[in-house]
């Protein structure tokens, strides 16, 4: 079969039901074997930006599922490239395949040859120039292990026209997916973690979207029911917990934050962030301020995020399901043994705060005020 068959079959056999994209010459031999091979549902985008946004829209509504966006050569794959530096930049899996000029004419300034895998490194997990029709199997084999392992993240497949039209031999009925990695936190991590936690008298939870992206928010809100430990969602978290929970207290930042959650943040005297990244927004730009007076604890399925903003106190490598349901585990252990401390005034402090320190919406100015009318919507 042709390669780009051959990478329809393997699609399919991933998991992708949905692609979305616009057709042009460079990438027509692709979506000739999309038809021809069934089972994926293309949607025709008006924009190739636009298709790539798509994408990541429904990887973030089928959670275990993969957008796979589709362009032709050239500005197909640049106008990709805010659709990438969105995916990654919140952990998010899609697949973007390009068209490309025949190989031969690579590097020789043809008509919409430019080279988009370098163009696309920066903000993917691997982009790649597929030379030789035989590779092509294992590259997308490759790219959904990398898009699901460790912390997510998006890939760039670029198929020069000539390279899919090549047949090559490959047996779709043997294809299997390459194992995914994910990093488990061990039980002694978790029980050093929760030392912190049951040492210090003020604590938080700062839930980041690592939380949502493992399908654990079930789990948080467990754990912090059984610890009484208020739950701050990052903006990329938010949802981890529901906003009318009594622990949810708020969100924190210089642009997504609640004066009732900065003021609780400030009270605190330890945190534990669970797949977060401390990015800017939350932390403010003066991280003295934001660390001064508490300890951290920081679980991220990417090792070398843990100490990128600043060092915590501890750190765990770990996927935040793995950790969730160590944490559970102990904090039941721990309570049935009568261990966990009483949060009852901490709890009561923070929910005070989330009553009396509301922005304020009621104004009787003419003209209208905007808060008025969000207070009367």
């Amino acid at each position: 079969m042709t390669a780009v068959r051959a990478a329809v079959e393997i699609l399919k056999r991933e998991g992708v039901v949905n692609a979305f994209g616009v057709p042009g010459a460079a990438i027509n031999p692709f979506y000739k074997a999309l038809k021809e091979g069934g089972g994926i549902d293309h949607t025709l985008a008006r924009h190739v930006e636009g298709a790539s946004h798509m994408a990541e829209g429904y990887t973030r509504a089928n959670p275990g599922n993969i957008g796979v966006c589709i362009g032709t050569s050239g500005p197909a794959g640049t106008d990709m490239i805010t659709g990438l530096y969105s995916a990654i930049g919140d952990s998010i899996p899609i697949l973007c395949i390009t068209g490309q000029a025949p190989t031969h004419l690579l590097h020789k300034e043809d008509f919409q040859a430019v080279d988009i895998a370098t163009i696309a490194k920066p903000v993917t997990k691997m982009a790649v120039t597929v030379l030789e029709a035989a590779q092509v199997p294992g590259v997308f084999q490759q790219a959904f292990h990398l898009m699901r392992s460790g912390r997510p993240g998006p890939v760039l497949i670029d198929l020069p026209i000539d390279v899919q039209q090549t047949e090559i031999e490959f047996d779709p009925e043997t294809y299997e997916p390459l194992p995914v990695y994910k990093p488990t936190a061990s039980r002694a991590q978790i029980e050093k973690a929760i030392r912190f936690l049951v040492e210090s008298e003020r604590p938080l939870i700062v839930a980041g979207g690592g939380i949502i992206n493992a399908d654990a928010s079930d789990l948080l809100v467990e754990f912090a029911e059984l610890t009484s430990t208020p739950v701050v969602p990052t903006l990329m978290g938010w949802g981890t917990i529901p906003d009318d929970h009594e622990l949810n207290a708020g969100m924190v930042g210089q642009q997504t934050g609640h004066r009732y959650g900065n003021a609780t943040f400030l009270e605190s005297d330890f945190v534990l962030g669970i797949g977060n990244r401390w990015a800017n927004r939350h932390t403010g730009y003066a991280l003295d301020v934001y660390t001064e007076g508490r300890k951290f604890v920081h679980v991220d399925i990417e090792p070398t995020q843990i100490g990128k903003i600043f060092a915590p106190d501890y750190g765990i490598a770990s996927d935040a399901k793995a950790a969730l349901e160590l944490f559970v585990e102990v904090a039941k252990e721990l309570k049935a043994e009568g261990k966990l401390p009483d949060r009852s005034e901490w709890v009561a402090s923070h929910l005070e705060r989330k009553e009396t320190l509301q922005r304020r919406t009621h104004f009787d100015n003419i003209p209208m005020k905007p808060q008025r009318v969000y207070e009367e919507m």
